[in-house]
């Protein structure tokens, strides 16, 4: 009897699962692994002689099988339990960390070379025009050059502040390229990277921007004048999603002192604010990260109430938008450029904003080792000159031509 009851408990699995993967409506997106799903794929005798129907509909049952994500979970649970510490690049860390892993066999080196060359010459050339002590490009680096504490395993000794160095050595104000590692290292002990995402926590940006204030010959506030509120506590972020690793959830914590005042205008007018902070947003995504100027996008433009008529060019990836404001009160008008959502070139951005004082890069070291819209960077001193005194009329021109300047895409980075 109890071997007739185990067979018919097993059919009913098998047959409960099939009929519950086919009544259950296909789902489009899973917010578990920030991806999109699989649909079901049209038949077509040329997909079958192919062979592409078959891979794609072998791809649909896998994406869309029943409670597939709680399968998921404790197939993950059950490779922590044996011991497991590392699942899909991702190592599990000491204290709930989930830290990326990498390797230079994940970068291109050709590509390097070129990002590295196109920085420099945009690094010289905005140093030269604008003042060596008004631009500053600083690298913020990954979790697995930090934490190395957190880690009880590393498969190769990988370094990703040697990028930094590469950079150092091609510009001519080498003291104005701040690798961030050497500062975050000291905090390792603290919440400066998020446990189950890539970024940063707003606290580690901090530690950023007192060194940023210290290059600049200034103090930054002591944290204690900041307010500090956890806008969330829920957070579970890229790194949880490629490895589905069940750690402790983030918490998204905001920083103020009471008197930031700023007007967001996003692409144009494509989005805008009164703060920072996009809580709405955030709460209707899996990614909270999006409280931080709601998505990654072409451009961005903050005014605030600083009347010192500095303007502040950040050519950056997504790691800065938790940095932006604790520059509230440092510049009157702060100008974000992310080259991968815009086809801007410098040229265009500076003759459209010939008022820029001062530029700051910010990349995480990874991002940038891959970045491949870097080449946007390219401008010689002599191209920076010419863009600061075209004329009012050329300025119309290339305004009322950034329609299409702008991709709108949403990233999750």
């Amino acid at each position: 009897m109890r071997k007739y009851l185990s067979v018919i408990v097993f059919l009913c699995v098998i047959f409960g699962f099939t009929i519950g993967s086919a009544v259950v409506p296909s789902k489009k997106f899973s917010e578990m692994e920030k991806r999109n799903l699989q649909q079901k794929p049209k038949v077509s005798v040329s997909s079958v002689v192919k062979g592409s129907y078959q891979k794609k509909y072998e791809k649909y049952l896998s994406d869309q099988f029943f409670l597939r994500d709680k399968w998921v979970n404790i197939y993950a649970q059950l490779e922590k339990n044996t011991g497991k510490k590392e699942i899909n690049n991702v190592y599990i860390g000491k204290d709930d960390y989930l830290i990326e892993k990498y390797s230079e066999r994940d970068f291109d080196d050709e590509l390097q070379k070129m990002n590295v060359k196109n920085l420099a010459l945009f690094l010289d050339a905005c140093s030269e025009e604008l003042g060596k002590s008004n631009v500053t490009c600083m690298f913020v680096p990954s979790k697995i050059d930090v934490l190395r504490n957190k880690l009880s395993v590393l498969e190769e000794d990988y370094d990703g502040s040697k990028i930094v160095e590469r950079v150092r050595s091609k510009v001519k104000n080498k003291d104005r390229v701040v690798n961030l590692a050497d500062v975050l290292k000291k905090r390792s002990n603290e919440y400066i990277y998020y446990r189950s995402d890539h970024h940063w926590t707003t606290l580690g940006a901090y530690y950023a921007y007192q060194e940023y204030e210290k290059l600049n010959g200034r103090t930054a506030p002591a944290l204690k004048e900041y307010k500090q509120k956890v806008v969330f506590d829920d957070f579970l972020g890229t790194t949880y999603s490629k490895s589905h690793v069940p750690v402790k959830k983030d918490e998204v914590t905001t920083f103020s002192r009471g008197d930031e005042k700023v007007s967001i205008n996003g692409n144009n007018g494509e989005f805008t604010s009164n703060s920072f902070y996009f809580e709405d947003v955030a709460k209707k995504s899996s990614d909270r990260y999006q409280l931080f100027f709601s998505k990654n996008t072409g451009k961005i433009e903050v005014t605030t109430s600083a009347k010192n008529n500095k303007v502040l060019l950040v050519l950056k990836d997504s790691y800065a938008n938790c940095f932006i404001p604790f520059l509230s009160n440092e510049y009157s008008k702060i100008i974000m450029i992310d080259c991968r959502y815009t086809k801007m070139k410098m040229k265009q951005i500076f003759r459209q904003y010939p008022e820029i004082t001062n530029v700051l890069v910010m990349y995480n070291i990874e991002k940038f080792r891959k970045d491949t819209h870097i080449s946007s960077l390219q401008m010689s001193l002599e191209e920076l000159k010419a863009a600061r005194t075209k004329t009012n009329d050329k300025d119309k021109k290339d305004k009322d031509s950034e329609e299409d300047i702008f991709s709108g895409l949403v990233s999750l980075d």
